[in-house]
């Protein structure tokens, strides 16, 4: 069974408030692998000030357990201030709750003596060897990191674009997908200045690297059809675009239009150019439906494979006991997209219309244990709204706002109307115009002025 965290109170190193912080004092691989996630990406005990926004990671002793590899590390930050017979009572006590967590057969001798670590870098780096990346491969990503952290420090805009031209060779895809991870770490923790400074680095990238000019020129081609998602806009990008990647990502996002009027309008475009007498033309173009054609059977394929996939996950929760059923899905938290959900409310819609009442509980309790792994990997602003949208306007809502005044600042409120804007712009206008209520509440309570749409 999972460890819940513990309530942790600490003034912010920052503004010097008090603040709650949930603590996992045990991350179990087997149990909750989406703490190892936390873990090496530097977010395990993640907190961000209500106060001041600071944002960052508590430094306190955890037990790390993984059984598949037999890991059990404990980390014990050096600036703890315990003596030495309470930090043996402590390694004892988490080293007495994992072992009572297990079944009797994997009580194992490696978890009477875990290794000790004062140095959570030197942990995550056992951790990561373990997963078999090499030393060597740890250190190329450090490096990549520092000079990622450079960059982004460096505040002379002239020195940044000169560093970027001169490490040219060092925008790879990696450093491209690094940058977008930073810009999304910068959004969820509400850190405006460090998002603008990743944000306008990523532009300048974009335009002065080799790489990132063909990206910009690929993702120009996309936009266009994006902005205007027609046959014959589509026709047109793939004949324009010279990238193969780019021409798979169109047909990837036109898979719908590719039907008898968009390959008649192609066939039209080869027998004009034979008319004209350009071979060459009538070539490039005959290649290039035989390309589509055979991009299009192998989306189709790649189709059916995740759905399938997905298929075969719900019919194996189905047949895991109500006790496992947590802790299953946890196992799969990366596969529960859209997709999946689509699946089950299908299956759900299925055993409706049937009268099957045990599907019916069954496939309700799945959902609902689905909701709340991804809930539960949600930072807590984000768990927030989603309560506020959950529960009855306007009584409950007002309440639950009353409880959190704290947190009802102006950067918060805004964060709340971007949200609402994002949510307009997916199309889901029912939950932004709830939000938008819920939003004028927050402002009322907070003493700042409401705008009337």
């Amino acid at each position: 069974m999972p460890y819940p965290p513990v309530n942790s109170s600490i003034a912010c190193p920052v503004c010097r408030q008090p603040i709650t912080i949930q603590v996992h004092q045990i991350v179990d691989v087997g149990e909750q692998p989406e703490l190892k996630q936390l873990l090496l990406a530097g977010r395990l005990n993640a907190f961000t000030c209500q106060y001041c926004r600071n944002a960052g990671a508590l430094a306190t002793p955890f037990f790390y357990h993984d059984p598949d590899k037999e890991l059990a590390l404990l980390f014990i930050p050096m600036n703890i201030n315990v003596k030495e017979a309470d930090q043996q009572k402590m390694i004892g006590r988490l080293t007495q709750q994992v072992l009572s967590n297990l079944a009797p057969e994997k009580r194992k001798a490696y978890l009477l003596q875990p290794q000790q670590f004062f140095n959570l870098k030197t942990m995550v780096e056992t951790i990561l060897q373990a997963d078999g990346i090499t030393p060597e491969m740890l250190a190329k990503e450090e490096a990549r990191l520092t000079f990622l952290q450079e960059l982004v420090d460096t505040t002379d805009l002239a020195k940044l674009d000169d560093l970027i031209k001169l490490h040219d060779a060092d925008f790879d895809l990696t450093m491209f997908q690094l940058l977008t991870s930073a810009l999304s770490a910068a959004a969820a923790d509400r850190q405006r200045a460090e998002f603008e400074r990743v944000q306008h680095l990523r532009d300048r990238a974009l335009e002065l690297t080799t790489l990132g000019q063909k990206i910009k020129k690929q993702q120009t081609v996309i936009d266009v059809f994006t902005a205007s998602p027609t046959r014959e806009t589509l026709l047109a990008q793939l004949i324009a675009a010279d990238e193969a990647e780019v021409r798979e990502a169109l047909l990837t996002m036109g898979r719908p239009m590719l039907d008898y009027p968009f390959f008649q309008a192609l066939t039209g475009k080869i027998e004009a150019a034979t008319q004209e007498g350009n071979k060459a033309e009538t070539e490039r173009l005959t290649l290039l439906r035989k390309e589509i054609l055979a991009t299009r059977d192998k989306i189709d394929a790649q189709a059916k494979a995740v759905f399938d996939s997905k298929v075969a996950l719900l019919r194996e929760l189905l047949g895991t006991p109500e006790a496992d059923l947590d802790k299953a899905i946890k196992a799969h938290l990366a596969d529960l997209d859209d997709l999946f959900f689509e699946v089950l409310t299908q299956n759900l819609q299925g055993a409706q219309q049937s009268n099957e009442t045990q599907a019916f509980a069954q496939l309700q309790k799945i959902g609902e244990a689905a909701m709340r792994a991804i809930q539960g990997t949600q930072p807590p602003e984000v768990r927030f709204v989603n309560t506020l949208l959950q529960i009855e306007y306007p009584n409950q809502t007002k309440e639950l706002l009353e409880r959190n005044k704290q947190v009802l600042g102006p950067e918060f409120i805004a964060w709340m109307e971007g949200l609402e804007g994002e949510l307009r712009e997916s199309g889901r206008t029912e939950t932004a115009d709830r939000l938008v209520l819920v939003i004028g509440q927050a402002k009322e309570l907070a003493g700042l002025k409401v705008s009337l749409k």
